[in-house]
């Protein structure tokens, strides 16, 4: 018991004296250290990590905070403070591929199954921005009916999935607003492929003329500020209006 004590001691007392010298700063000197560190006095990079991941904390640095608690191994910390404080001004300036590095490096399964609120954060987040990419994809390149079927199917479910986003304060109800209409844009892109008229000089697929009832059922559980909910609203209002018209003719 005494000698595994001693143990637990020498780990504290290591881990103490790392977080009160390390730095976040990162030169040939810094690695020199750190390799003598794990090579010549085995001291776990993990350890190393995680005191940056404290330093960076007490910097208010919250991305090299969470990029060390990731090289740390703590997958569930790491998701949580990149949802609290990184996601949503990724997601309002669009820079969608600082924070995809972030989440597919936590999507494997023996990370994510560890994490708490994947599936209703994290990962709406990560589908969010696969689905921008796959569309833009597609419209580069032509696709098959299959291939348009399965965005169909994951624009479809993330619908449902936007307002499960927890959101903590008003950057954070901005950025789920602007998700949400970029998904109803998304899904009415979608459908006007789907639907595309047979191939002449003026087919190209209209957006806005997508059938009402293919729209309304997904639009309307979206969280969208009002002003666009009412703007959504009207549009579904013309295209019913249209279908209408061309019926009774």
């Amino acid at each position: 018991l005494a000698y595994l004590f001693s143990c637990s001691m020498r780990e504290k007392a290591v881990r103490e004296l790392l977080t009160r010298h390390c730095q976040l700063l990162e030169t040939p000197e810094s690695w020199d250290k750190e390799a003598f560190l794990t090579q010549k006095l085995c001291v776990p990079a993990e350890w190393i990590h995680e005191a940056k991941a404290v330093r960076a904390h007490m910097e208010s640095d919250k991305h090299l905070e969470a990029l060390y608690l990731f090289k740390a191994g703590h997958w569930n910390r790491c998701h949580k403070l990149v949802i609290r404080h990184l996601a949503s001004d990724a997601i309002i300036n669009e820079n969608y591929d600082y924070l995809k590095g972030f989440l597919e490096d936590l999507a494997p399964p023996e990370r994510s199954s560890l994490i708490q609120d994947w599936e209703t954060s994290g990962l709406v987040y990560l589908d969010y921005i696969q689905i921008i990419e796959m569309l833009h994809h597609i419209q580069q390149v032509d696709c098959s009916g299959y291939e348009l079927e399965q965005l169909h199917a994951k624009v479809s479910s993330l619908c449902n999935r936007v307002e499960q986003i927890q959101c903590y304060n008003a950057k954070d109800r901005l950025a789920q607003s602007d998700m949400a209409k970029r998904v109803a844009n998304l899904l009415r892109v979608v459908l006007s492929l789907q639907h595309a008229p047979e191939a002449t000089s003026d087919s190209t697929p209209d957006p806005q003329r997508v059938p009402w009832r293919l729209l309304a059922p997904h639009v309307g559980r979206l969280p969208m500020p009002e002003d666009y909910a009412l703007e959504e609203l009207r549009s579904l209002t013309q295209s019913y209006l249209r279908e209408l018209t061309v019926g009774s003719q």
